[in-house]
């Protein structure tokens, strides 16, 4: 069902898309595994945001070709559940993005580890506050993500028992919409799961993060005293953001279509298109060009076949990124091999090279018992 009401009233893609030289080649988004604010105690520990060079045009017969192909004859759009637990189906997939698909070179996707996102929000919103108060650059030298890292990968182990959990929860419960009308009990859990946490860790380099984060209670308390555009939690807006910039970059001109979603509205969209074409960085060395993008548009599946294929690809790197924590599955084993190519180095993930960790399974999160 299309959004309705005034936010959601203008930038809307109802007709097929087609290519076109002067306003520049479709990218077809969807997403797997969204929760909104609500990063951590969900079902998936990660979002993953795929995307596919493609318009309506020549997706069509693409996806006709794989109905027909998977002998999928019930009415609807196709969606991962119908291959995952057929191989004569997921492999079909698996050629169509491989070394002689269709799609060879045209897919991305890009993930978010929510666990390491709420670290690193932890960082950004309280000591990266902190820090500019005092006048210095947390972000120099890469301190901000590696303590970051500490928090999301020697955490789980060097806090007993559930307090991990109870630390990434009460700051979520803080920093998120949610907090709205009860930001002081908000608060006050927060920094109470912060010092029983530091007193109890057995990792010194978690320690010494917590220990900077109990200095920050005035800039907690004020989190959501200035207005924002958008949920500070929010990992879509980045997600689309950062593919928006990526193609940009690849292809030159491009135009995004995302499947429907309430968190783009029309002045989300803006915004982004914004930010996403301007310059950014702090440093001449880390400086970034601003990526063109001609526009932002929201679509439904069921209307573009294009967002079919972006659907498809995300329930397949969902499934990768499930094998990856332990949660194997016929079809991850068959198709990781392809998956893993396409995952972005700007992923929000706490690794240098994000595809590489996803190709193995993952041993360093094991909480400790007791």
């Amino acid at each position: 069902m299309a959004l309705t009401g005034e936010k959601y009233a203008q930038l809307n893609q109802n007709e097929p898309t087609a290519d076109d030289a002067g306003e520049g080649r479709w990218i077809a988004c969807d997403e797997s595994g969204w929760d909104g604010e609500q990063l951590v105690g969900r079902q998936r520990r990660f979002l993953v945001f795929a995307s596919v060079a493609i318009d309506d045009a020549e997706a069509a017969p693409l996806i006709n070709t794989l109905r027909r192909q998977a002998r999928i004859q019930q009415a609807g759009e196709l969606k991962f559940r119908l291959f995952k637990d057929r191989e004569e189906r997921w492999s079909l997939l698996k050629n169509l993005w491989g070394p002689a698909g269709a799609l060879h070179e045209r897919c991305s996707v890009y993930v978010v580890d929510k666990e390491y996102a709420v670290a690193a929000k932890a960082i950004d919103l309280l000591l990266e506050e902190k820090a500019h108060a005092e006048g210095w650059n947390l972000y120099a030298e890469g301190n901000a993500r590696a303590m970051a890292r500490t928090l999301a990968l020697q955490g789980p182990r060097a806090l007993p028992g559930a307090l991990f959990d109870a630390l990434m929860s009460s700051f979520v419960a803080l920093a998120s919409q949610r907090a709205l009308g009860r930001e002081e009990a908000a608060l006050e859990a927060f920094f109470a799961a912060v010092e029983q946490a530091s007193g109890a860790s057995t990792r010194r380099p978690v320690a010494e993060v917590l220990a900077q984060v109990r200095s920050t209670r005035p800039y907690a308390a004020a989190l959501h005293q200035e207005d924002s555009p958008f949920p500070s939690l929010e990992m879509l807006i980045p997600a689309v953001s950062q593919t928006a910039r990526r193609w940009g970059h690849s292809l030159g001109l491009v135009r995004v279509l995302t499947d429907e979603q309430r968190v783009f509205t029309d002045d989300v969209f803006r915004t982004v298109l914004q930010y996403t074409t301007s310059p950014i960085g702090m440093t001449l060395l880390t400086r970034e060009r601003g990526a063109p993008v001609h526009t932002m548009l929201r679509g439904s599946s069921a209307d573009h076949p294009s967002i079919q294929l972006a659907d498809l690809l995300a329930g397949a790197a969902a499934a990768v990124t499930e094998r990856h924590i332990g949660n194997p599955s016929p079809a991850a084993e068959g198709l990781w091999s392809v998956i893993v190519p396409l995952v972005e180095q700007s992923s929000l993930m706490p690794y240098d090279t994000p595809g590489l960790q996803l190709a193995g399974l993952e041993t360093h999160r094991t909480r400790r018992s007791g």
